[in-house]
């Protein structure tokens, strides 16, 4: 396999990039919609569809994330202050931190969801 990404739906696209882009991360130009849009974090992509279209596309429902979730996408920080800001930035742009940053299981960090509930976990390795 060369590469890997994620499509992950989302209610709004609007939506999901005023929130990543105000925590932080840049949305790649490329490809990128009314109903798509892709985030390159590393070297693999994050892309976005309104929920709708993947449905379509697969002919299946995905899960209500009212209900539960399926994945948690993890990220790695470069130092203890890079997620202490993460943190603030996701309140700030409407997600929902869900235990605030501190050292756990000899790591540092925190989880949070973004506003279409997609759960995160964010740590210093």
């Amino acid at each position: 396999m060369k590469s890997y990404w994620l499509n992950i739906p989302v209610a709004d696209i609007k939506r999901t990039r005023a929130f990543y882009n105000g925590i932080g991360l840049e949305f790649h130009q490329g490809n990128s919609d009314d109903n798509m849009t892709g985030l390159k974090v590393g070297s693999q992509m994050l892309m976005f569809f309104n929920k709708s279209v993947l449905e379509s596309r697969t002919g299946m429902s995905f899960t209500d994330t009212d209900d539960g979730n399926e994945f948690i996408v993890s990220f790695d920080l470069e130092s203890n202050e890079e997620v202490d800001q993460l943190a603030v930035n996701v309140e700030r742009s409407g997600g929902e931190v869900l235990e605030q940053p501190r050292q756990s299981h000899g790591y540092y960090g925190f989880a949070f969801k973004d506003p279409d509930g997609h759960l995160f976990n964010v740590i210093v390795m």
